[in-house]
């Protein structure tokens, strides 16, 4: 049977004691002294009767003195506690002379001892001995926690508070003693906590329930949460020099969750009032936001604070979940904004007057941010002694210590800064050593630091070396401050470093998957050898099948050639491409493509071949590498509609026109570039900055049959936020070709955009502009001929064939773009999963338009079928783009969440884009030609001195010309061909990948 007690106040064992020296029953009086615990009321209860009959005394008094022997010390009640263990607790021993004095010092040593809720001692008579007394302590020991439960606890879970209770030592926890003391503590921890979460009104009530048969009991937190607390209006008193917005906007603790706009934000949701975070706002917030703009002696006073009831629509929804109770704190903090200061003097001094500075005292003051006259800002300053702190360690001095000291001139108004530098011992590097790197040689590890042994310790080339190390990627996240044990010899000078690093998996083997937007559904297969034998060396095999690619690839890269920095190696690859624009946007979407079919990219391609590279750093450019590739492709192209065939066929970007201008396109291309890197993970970087340039030549004197010069500019940075939880990343990229000698980049080299590689939100290779091919073709006419009569005796039908100059409309890319991201990525589990806000823009276009021309033999085809073309309509080599879609502006902002999954080796992430800037209209076509020889007639109105009458007019029935043939060629004529082009508003999408 299991009874329950009520712990109403538990009290520490410095409780108030309750000492009775009262009149005991006789049973009692057996007792010598007897103390108890009592768990009603908290308090421990001591009697001592030692003197507590006063006849028993003066028989004392009057009785011969009489010396009494201990004979025995025994021990009763006591199980999980040893005698010896007690007997060792007491100072009385066998044979020691009685006494109630010691004795009593030996009853208070195992009652403070803590171990039991009742101890009784009580001496009797030795049967061995007239004059022995045998000593009896008996105990019961307290229970043992058996189990501990935490009834009506909603804000906060178990782990939560079995983490608090380690950090701040309550001691409470399961298979421990019961200790009131204890259980008190974690009642107050246990109200701190939930106050924390906005819960100030909770109530703790500790309760215990017996366990039968057996001396352990479950203790049971009974706590009422109460509402949530919520920080409600906060007011200011005494501010003139900012508003209550931008102070409140200083609080990052209490100001409400809320969208920022230029001027202005929206206060959206209200935070869980804690007291402790609106001191850091008061402190660091409010009065770091007056020191900080030169009112250094502003004084922030004790908060007002007004606890209301509140009501609030559930889950924000109102006349839908009802409405809640709640509670609120409104604040209102009063403010003494006192004198605002100036920029006085500033010396920096050494902290040993009997030492001078090591640095030049003018440089170090150049360093310094603020000038004589500026408005003092106690936040410079702080910058100002990292960056001394910074300087003084490329110097060695790694324990240097700059301390501020002010004087204020309250007359002038200015405050005279001395900054008193302790620069201690400057320490070389003695020995550099290196640990957990089981797999990798301690050079290739010693080749990536910038400092070696005997030299200066440098803070910055060290806290860059570790930034090379973490570009490696062939350890876990390195630390500068925590992976690195640094031992001072302060006697010489010196110190060692000891490296600590954890590797990862040299082999690895990824599978790939999922659905991409120029891939599409797809599978693959990754093996590589990453740090292949120690030595730093990478071996890849990789290959993919999808629906619409296919591609393999070996390769391999030696990072330091002939033990020199130079990063070499070679690729070979064979791939094949489905350029199925209408495929690839319904798989992608979900729905229909947005652009007719007809005239989109509908082609395969078919590519082999291999790159050489090699790469050297730039020693006085940190983490600056020049780079020369080379790379050999053919290339075969199979067009699939009238578009791609026009395209490649009639388009000039070689020598030779028609069919064969698709097979054997052969691009030798020597590639210089030059790249500065200090992203500090190439996976999920947290900062540092990558710039890359380019220059890709192709033919001339290195062969091949393609002719052209690109250009390529990259460049990313990333900055942690928000206590560096949050990264800012910022990515822009422009491209520029253009081909020489009497050639131009192939189609398929030009540049495409849309989708998720760069401006999310669009088709994939959509955003380009639009131009018309001429082509020529035969328009049928079917009539009915009066005056030819079938079997039947009726009018027989009839054809008549014209030829007709259409145009087809084409996707050609443009020779130019750029385009620009921005995201902040929100890490929701570690870097596993993350939230990302993001904006895209950019723009593609033909800056050379006479690039765009037609092969010279097609172009003679057509003025030879169409005699008077060039001077009815001034039809040219040059194409024609469409109004509005050439540097078109394009831009879409949105969220997306990714998913890194290690053993896919890939990252899932599905998006949504809402495209603010998108093209949304009809595109019209030329109108149609027909010569005039062919339709002229002066009884339409025609100007026919110089060809006559044509040959339909002169040929056909007139009521057939005049009703039948001629209105259709004029419907034909003023109706040019047209194509919606309807870029989608919203986008929500599913994709393998990374923007940047």
């Amino acid at each position: 049977m299991i009874a329950s007690v009520f712990l109403f106040a538990i009290a520490s064992l410095a409780a108030p004691r309750e000492i009775s020296n009262a009149d005991a029953s006789p049973s009692a009086r057996s007792y010598l002294f007897s103390a108890s615990f009592d768990y009603a009321s908290g308090k421990e209860v001591i009697e001592d009767r030692s003197s507590a009959d006063p006849q028993a005394a003066a028989q004392r008094l009057a009785a011969p003195q009489r010396q009494f022997v201990i004979d025995r010390i025994d021990f009763m009640g006591n199980r999980r506690v040893r005698s010896d263990t007690l007997s060792a607790r007491i100072f009385s021993r066998k044979g020691d002379v009685y006494n109630e004095e010691t004795l009593r010092r030996d009853f208070q040593a195992l009652w403070n001892t803590q171990f039991f809720e009742d101890v009784k001692l009580r001496v009797e008579d030795s049967p061995n001995s007239s004059n022995g007394k045998i000593i009896v302590f008996e105990v019961k020991e307290r229970p043992q926690i058996r189990r501990i439960r935490y009834d009506g606890i909603h804000s906060v879970s178990e782990s939560d508070i079995l983490d608090r209770f380690k950090e701040r030592k309550v001691g409470l926890s399961v298979e421990s003693q019961f200790d009131p003391t204890k259980i008190k503590r974690a009642e107050v921890v246990l109200k701190e906590l939930l106050g924390e979460h906005g819960r100030q009104f909770a109530k703790v009530t500790p309760q215990y329930e017996r366990i039968a048969s057996s001396n352990a009991v479950i203790l049971v937190f009974k706590i009422e949460e109460g509402p949530k607390v919520k920080v409600g209006k906060i007011k200011f008193t005494g501010n003139h020099a900012f508003s209550d917005r931008k102070l409140i906007r200083a609080m990052r603790r209490d100001r409400p969750y809320s969208i920022p706009l230029y001027f202005w934000y929206i206060p959206v949701l209200t935070k869980t009032y804690d007291r402790e975070k609106l001191s850091e706002d008061l402190e660091v917030g409010v009065r770091g936001l007056y020191r900080d703009n030169g009112y250094f002696k502003v004084s922030v006073g004790e908060p007002i604070l007004e606890n209301i009831d509140t009501q609030s629509n559930r889950l924000g929804v109102p006349l839908v979940a009802g409405r809640s109770h709640g509670k609120a704190v409104n604040i209102t903090i009063p403010i003494e904004e006192g004198e605002r200061y100036h920029m006085g003097t500033l010396k920096i001094v050494s902290a040993d007057p009997d030492k001078a500075l090591s640095l030049k005292v003018d440089a170090l003051k150049g360093a310094f941010p603020l000038k004589q006259g500026d408005i003092f800002s106690t936040e410079k300053v702080r910058k100002a002694l990292e960056t001394y702190g910074k300087i003084y360690g490329e110097y060695g001095f790694i324990d240097f210590t700059p301390e501020p000291d002010t004087e204020i001139d309250e007359d002038k108004k200015i405050i005279n800064l001395t900054l008193k530098f302790d620069e201690q011992k400057q320490y070389f590097v003695r020995r550099i050593d290196f640990s957990g790197n089981t797999t990798t040689r301690d050079k290739v590890i010693r080749r990536e630091l910038l400092i070696d042994e005997g030299q200066l310790f440098n803070k910055r080339l060290w806290e860059l070396s570790v930034l090379r190390l973490n570009q490696l990627d062939y350890f876990d996240r390195i630390e500068a401050d925590k992976a690195a044990e640094i031992k001072r010899n302060s006697k010489e000078g010196t110190v060692d470093i000891n490296l600590k690093l954890k590797e990862k998996g040299k082999q690895s083997i990824g599978l790939q998957g999922g659905v991409s937007g120029l891939a599409g559904s797809f599978i693959g297969l990754t093996y590589q050898t990453n740090n292949f034998l120690g030595l730093g060396e990478t071996l890849t095999f990789s290959a993919q099948f999808g629906d619409l690619s296919r591609s393999f690839l070996f390769g391999f890269t030696e990072p330091y050639l002939f033990d020199r920095p130079i990063s070499s190696g070679f690729t070979i690859f064979s791939s094949r491409y489905k350029f199925d624009q209408a495929r690839q946007a319904a798989l992608f979407s979900g729905q229909a493509v947005s652009i007719n079919p007809q005239f989109v990219q509908n082609y395969n391609q078919d590519s082999t071949g291999f790159t050489l590279f090699a790469s050297y750093p730039v020693r006085k450019l940190s983490f600056t590498r020049i780079a020369l590739n080379y790379g050999l492709t053919r290339t075969n192209i199979t067009a699939f509609n009238d578009a791609c065939k026009l395209l490649f066929t009639q388009v000039q970007f070689r020598s030779i026109a028609g069919p064969s201008a698709l097979n054997g396109i052969v691009s030798s291309t020597i590639t210089p570039s030059i790249t500065y890197n200090t992203v500090n993970n190439p996976i999920n970087p947290t900062g540092g900055k990558s710039y890359y340039y380019s220059v890709a030549f192709s033919g001339g004197p290195l062969g091949g049959n393609v002719k052209s010069v690109t250009n390529v500019f990259d460049w990313k940075y990333y900055h942690p936020v928000n206590k560096h939880r949050n990264v800012l990343g910022f990515h822009a990229s422009g491209a520029f070709t253009t081909g020489y000698g009497g050639g131009e980049p192939p189609p398929y080299s030009r540049f495409y955009m849309g989708g998720e590689s760069d401006i999310r939100g669009f088709d994939i290779r959509s955003i380009t502009p639009v131009t018309f091919i001429p082509v020529a073709s035969t328009q049928q006419f079917t009539f009915a001929c009066n005056t030819c009569l079938n079997g039947s005796g009726g009018p027989s039908l009839r054809t008549v064939s014209v030829p007709v100059l259409g145009y087809t409309i084409t996707f050609p890319g443009g020779d130019t773009q750029g385009w620009g991201n921005a995201e902040y990525r929100i890490p929701i589990v570690g870097n596993t999963v993350q939230a990302v806000l993001f904006f895209d823009g950019g723009t593609n276009g033909i800056l050379r338009k006479n690039a765009l021309q037609l092969d010279k033999t097609g172009f003679a085809n057509l003025t030879t079928q169409f005699p008077t073309v060039q001077q009815d309509i001034g039809l040219s080599r040059q194409l024609s783009i469409a109004p509005g879609t050439n540097f078109r502006l394009r831009g879409s902002t949105g969220i997306e969440f990714v998913v890194q999954l290690p053993i896919i080796q890939a990252p899932f992430r599905i998006y949504y884009a809402y495209n603010i800037h998108r093209l949304h209209s009809q595109l019209l076509a030329p109108p149609d030609f027909i010569e005039p020889s062919e339709i002229c007639d002066p009884a339409f109105g025609d100007n026919c001195s110089k060809v006559g009458l044509g040959r339909l007019p002169a040929t056909l029935p007139p009521d057939v010309w005049r009703f039948q043939v001629r209105p259709t060629i004029e419907q034909l004529l003023k109706n040019p061909g047209s194509l919606n082009y309807f870029e989608p508003q919203r986008t929500f999408r599913f994709t393998v990948s990374r923007t940047f």
